[in-house]
């Protein structure tokens, strides 16, 4: 007799990465909602489906301390406000009316203590702490609380319909049509849900509690988790994956960040550094891989990093990078400042944590339990961790989230911290370096390694989509996958600026579907990258030599080319252009380059991309002159490409920093600095963000800013 096989389902998509926004009307009006999902199953009839589903969908609204904690307290005050209204009342009431509320005064009397000590209780907790550290009054105290998140009162859904679902490529017009409920062959491929792989949309309905509507009524969203209780009692959980907003996108922010690089590994350098310098005290440097680190210093240059400082002030860990971040974001969330995040890739540094043994890593198959894709949830839902030295207390993030991989979330291993002086972005020296790679063991070519299994944890617990859109009003925000990274620009690879895979032609022809059936004349179109359009090297190698043999007057650095500095030179139009002087398609994106570069010029407002870690703007504008063209693939190809758009160069979010001068000199297309490291020359770029605001349905500023300043 054949044993019975288990049934499985997981709901795949919305998720953490992929939340499905759903608006609300501004007066709170509306509580009924529906809404669709993706979910996949090794069971092939939809009714049944259904039945497993039945009473086992929940919604859990994301809500806040702070929130509850005023609710409470105002509660409390009209609670006091009563009880004197009642004591006046008593006074004024005349011989008879006194005799009958005397005897009903028990009943009274017995219904509002019942409800003063269920107050009580909600507050007792928070009132002693606050008490014992000698604060006088909670009002005081709740303008310096920190944001905390909290779950409120479950929802139970009803599911409406079971419907089976196939795949379907990103070039079919049907796929934007509805991206939430559309699987992608590479869910399959990869065995992202191991041997389950039936897909259907299931049509769910639920009512929000008051609980929910009193929560909107201060905020501008609330968050839901999406939990499936599963038949063998255990619990899928898509976090922070519904929101329902009050938004009507005339006017919203959001934040971009881009390089997170996060990985479990950061948390532990602290710890090893400092057990080595303790250590050292009683041992000579010389007898430390003097070879290799002969070797390695030929990578060493001068950096910017005082490593006299502290190792504490010194040392850049990523995670703790994301986690500050965090906490300004939520400080944005509770003044409704913000509506959501975008962050484009590499967002973590590699995925296998480094701790696992090589002969274990086939074993795993890139499992979420293994991988730095856990890591990144965990400071994401600030999740409890090992306490380590150096790690500093997190908080949930309060926002949703957009995501798209980078090159970094294809690798599968961790690499040398001391390739390329990689050591020198986080702040230590080459000792230290060495000192890390005694404990972590990695080899060099690590870095270059890459996979797309690397991935299986992302599309399961982060988002299943690689290639997305969302629409909120008039504004089109278009995430497209870059890819990992290429072999195809060689030199660029080697250069330690690695050229991306680039857009394939099911995704061009996904852009034209998009075109063709999205976008109009008043749409905003903001496009969402992980590797650049345009990346122009820092010097001019040929003008370089001419520099130094002829003349001091001859122009070869970048930042020498932007247009406010030619202008003052007598040099505008086209002579202030950079794109024919620099090759501007240095490290970014490998096939369909100049095809891109054409749909960022004709109808994006704004391309944001990251990857270089690199803080560069440029704006876009028609060739009113001949096209300049570029190297396409050097070495291997000397095939020349043209550019389709004039390229200029400057600092233009703090120039421009009005709706019109926007419209008038756009469109742009920007690097954000990065996150989570600064650069190889200028580490100090570390912790950046931008935030884009939108006023009257207009980009109306896209500064950068830096957590720690």
């Amino acid at each position: 007799m054949s044993e019975k096989i288990k049934e499985k389902l997981y709901i795949v998509n919305p998720n953490l990465g992929h939340p499905l926004f759903v608006s609300i009307d501004p007066d709170l009006t509306t509580r009924a909602f529906t809404i669709k999902i993706l979910l996949v199953s090794n069971v092939k009839d939809p009714e049944r489906i259904k039945s497993l589903l039945l009473n086992r969908v929940v919604l859990i609204p994301i809500l806040e301390y702070k929130w509850k904690l005023k609710l409470l307290l105002e509660k409390k005050r009209q609670e006091k406000k009563l009880k004197k209204l009642l004591k006046e009342k008593k006074k004024k009431k005349g011989f008879w009316a006194r005799l009958k509320s005397f005897f009903s005064r028990k009943k009274r009397k017995k219904k509002t203590s019942t409800k003063s000590q269920h107050l009580d209780k909600d507050l007792a907790h928070t009132a002693d702490f606050y008490s014992a550290l000698g604060v006088k009054s909670l009002e005081d105290k709740l303008k310096k609380l920190k944001p905390k998140a909290f779950r409120g009162d479950p929802i139970y859904a009803t599911i409406e319909e079971v419907i089976p679902k196939s795949t379907n490529l990103i070039s079919n017009v049907n796929y934007i049509e509805d991206e939430y409920c559309t699987p992608q062959l590479y869910l399959l491929r990869n065995e992202v849900f191991r041997k389950v792989h039936t897909f259907f949309q299931v049509k769910v309905k639920f009512r929000i509690t008051e609980e929910v509507v009193d929560f909107l009524s201060h905020r501008n969203f609330v968050m839901f988790d999406i939990i499936h209780q599963m038949p063998d009692k255990s619990k899928r959980i898509n976090s922070h994956s519904l929101v329902i907003s009050k938004q009507d996108w005339t006017n919203f922010t959001f934040i971009h960040a881009t390089d997170l690089h996060v990985a479990e590994r950061n948390d532990r350098i602290y710890g090893i550094i400092k057990d080595w310098l303790r250590t050292i005290k009683k041992m000579s440097i010389d007898k430390i891989g003097e070879e290799t680190k002969h070797i390695f210093k030929l990578f060493a240059k001068k950096s910017k990093i005082d490593l006299k400082e502290p190792l504490k002030k010194r040392l850049i860990n990523p995670n703790n990078q994301f986690r500050r971040f965090i906490k300004l974001m939520n400080k944005k969330v509770l003044s409704n400042d913000i509506d959501f995040i975008a962050l484009t890739g590499d967002l973590i540094d590699f995925t296998l944590l480094s701790k696992l043994p090589k002969d274990m890593r086939n074993l795993f198959d890139f499992d979420y339990e293994h991988s730095n894709w856990k890591i990144f949830k965990q400071i994401v839902l600030n999740q409890p961790h090992k306490h380590r030295r150096g790690v500093i207390e997190g908080e949930e993030l309060l926002c949703p989230i957009f995501t798209i991989p980078g090159n970094h979330d294809y690798r599968p291993y961790h690499y040398d911290i001391r390739w390329a002086g990689m050591y020198r972005k986080i702040g230590l020296n080459l000792d230290e370096a060495l000192a890390l790679n005694d404990k972590l063991l990695a080899f060099p070519i690590s870095a270059i390694t890459k996979s797309k299994r690397a991935l299986r944890a992302y599309w399961s617990e982060i988002n299943p989509s690689l290639d997305f859109t969302i629409q909120f009003g008039d504004n089109l925000f278009i995430f497209l996958n870059t890819g990992s990274d290429s072999w195809r620009n060689f030199r660029d690879l080697v250069t330690g600026h690695p050229s991306l895979t680039g857009l394939s032609s099911r995704q061009i022809k996904y852009l034209e579907n998009i075109l063709n059936h999205k976008i109009n004349k008043d749409t905003n179109v903001f496009l969402m990258l992980h590797g650049p359009p345009i990346n122009p090297k820092k010097k001019r190698s040929i003008f370089k030599r001419i520099k130094k043999k002829f003349s001091k007057k001859v122009l070869t650095k970048l930042e020498e080319f932007k247009e406010t500095i030619l202008q003052k030179l007598d040099k505008k139009g086209i002579d202030a252009r950079i794109d024919d002087k620099f090759n501007v398609k240095y490290g970014t994106v490998g096939t369909n380059w100049e095809k891109l570069i054409r749909f960022c010029k004709d109808y994006c407002v704004l391309t944001l991309a990251g990857h270089t870690h690199e803080f560069k703007e440029f704006r876009l504008d028609d060739p009113v002159a001949e096209k300049s063209k570029v190297f396409d693939a050097p070495p291997f190809s000397i095939k020349k490409v043209e550019i389709p758009a004039a390229i200029y160069f400057d600092n233009y979010s703090e120039m421009f920093t009005k709706a019109k001068d926007i419209e008038k000199y756009g469109p742009f297309v920007v690097q954000t600095p990065a996150l989570g490291l600064g650069g190889y020359k200028n580490p100090e770029l570390a912790g950046a963000y931008r935030e884009i605001v939108v006023k009257d349905k207009k980009m109306d500023s896209f500064k950068v800013y830096f957590i720690n300043k």
